[in-house]
């Protein structure tokens, strides 16, 4: 595509989100300026004057990046949006994303902060959308709020029409919540994380499925609830009749193997409990309780026999993280306490990987999580999650979880040891 003027230019790439995906050249004769970009070639008149000039061929165009050529945030002078919302109640969080979104573009991105009523803002943010309390995941009330906010602010509103701001939510089992992604595309916003059908897939259910569809390694399973529709905990005729089917579903797997209850919507122990003897009925059913009543719905629960009971009974697990369907580089390590939180992170790049598991079954489990993320669709960085054990004969053993679809406090202890191709440290 050749533009006359950036103005040309900024009218075609606002009209058509497939333009604003495929530009790759431009012509200014007025200005010359090279500006590689990342997903989306969005470049904003006041961003382009501000890009210092650059060697250029003797055909006298510029030369836009393909959204082929892969580079990194730091490699790009203008950030893929002109303006990045956070939405997250944790403190630690938002100051993350807000930490990296500076380090990268600086004042080049204008940041806006979802806080809670009473609270305060983080230093160095441009904006503030305010929510009651206790409304953390009402996208219905943050919309409203959103809407106020674009009354009183012509160029967020405009940029929201445009499809120009993007929703950052953090660290969160929001996330990679389907039901968040669509919310937030529904409100006008971008959503940067995996695509909602893919998240379905990639749930911890659906990955286990995935699992034995590639012949991954998994820990032995049963479905207790799909997700969907949750039941009326608080009737008691209502959830009396889900305990009593959920232990029936446990009792047909026929096991005194010791496992776990979970929840697809829990995460750091929450959600999760344990059960040292599938056949005691009443352990059973305290357990089932126990996951029902800390997560207040019934859908997205199954069962998981737990690794390494005929070996020492010790394991840690293995984190991969995948751009795409691509396995990135090295892998960490993690170490548990008894109530199953981590730790203990480390990451390793992939020579020395040997220090903790073989290499070969290292090797066979990058192979296992590009085809669990290819059979998923997964689209964005996510985390596949093993178990590495020794059994009883001392040999070593992997078995898959989870996939988280989102960036994890732990991305860190890998990003410092990745470095682009200009000599910059990755940023999550």
């Amino acid at each position: 595509f050749f533009f006359e003027t950036p103005q040309a230019m900024l009218h075609a790439a606002r009209s058509s989100r497939s333009v604003r995906r495929s530009l790759t050249s431009f012509r200014f004769p007025a200005a010359r300026q090279a500006v590689p970009t990342s997903a989306r070639s969005w470049i904003s008149t006041k961003s382009m004057n501000q890009i210092p000039p650059a060697e250029h061929g003797s055909t006298g165009y510029m030369r836009f990046s393909s959204p082929s050529v892969k580079i990194s945030a730091c490699q790009s002078p203008v950030p893929p949006f002109p303006t990045a919302l956070i939405y997250n109640q944790s403190k630690h969080a938002c100051q993350s994303v807000l930490a990296d979104l500076r380090a990268v573009w600086g004042s080049k991105i204008h940041v806006i902060q979802t806080v809670e009523a009473g609270q305060h803002a983080l230093q160095g943010v441009d904006g503030v959308i305010f929510i009651q309390k206790k409304k953390w995941g009402d996208m219905e009330h943050f919309g409203a709020r959103l809407d106020a906010s674009c009354t009183v602010d012509p160029k967020l509103s405009m940029q929201r029409a445009n499809g120009d701001v993007v929703f950052m939510p953090g660290w969160s089992a929001f996330a990679e919540s389907p039901e968040a992604a669509r919310a937030v595309t529904g409100l006008g916003l971008v959503w940067p994380g995996t695509e909602p059908v893919a998240s379905e897939k990639l749930e911890k259910i659906g990955f286990k499925k995935i699992c034995r569809q590639v012949g991954a390694p998994t820990p032995n399973f049963c479905v207790l609830a799909d997700e969907g529709p949750s039941a009326d905990l608080k009737d008691p005729q209502e959830k009396a009749r889900i305990v009593e089917k959920y232990m029936a579903s446990i009792a047909e797997m026929n096991t005194s193997e010791p496992g776990l209850i979970k929840s697809i919507h829990g995460g750091g122990g929450k959600g999760t409990a344990h059960l040292n003897d599938p056949s005691d009925v009443e352990q059973t059913r305290a357990a089932i309780e126990k996951v029902l009543n800390e997560m207040g719905r019934s859908d997205g629960v199954y069962f998981e026999e737990k690794v390494n009971q005929k070996g020492d009974g010790r394991f840690y697990q293995l984190e991969i993280e995948v751009d795409g369907e691509k396995v990135a580089h090295g892998g960490r390590f993690v170490w548990f306490n008894s109530r199953l939180q981590k730790v203990v992170e480390i990451g390793l790049s992939d020579k020395h990987i040997g220090m903790f598991m073989p290499e070969e079954l290292y090797r066979k489990s990058r192979e296992w999580s590009e085809a669990i993320a290819r059979r998923g669709g997964n689209n964005t960085r996510a985390t596949m999650e093993a178990l590495v054990f020794k059994n009883e004969k001392g040999e070593f053993e992997l078995q898959f979880i989870e996939c988280n679809r989102r960036p994890q406090v732990e991305n860190e202890a890998l990003a410092l040891l990745q470095q682009d191709t200009s000599g910059n440290r990755r940023y999550t």
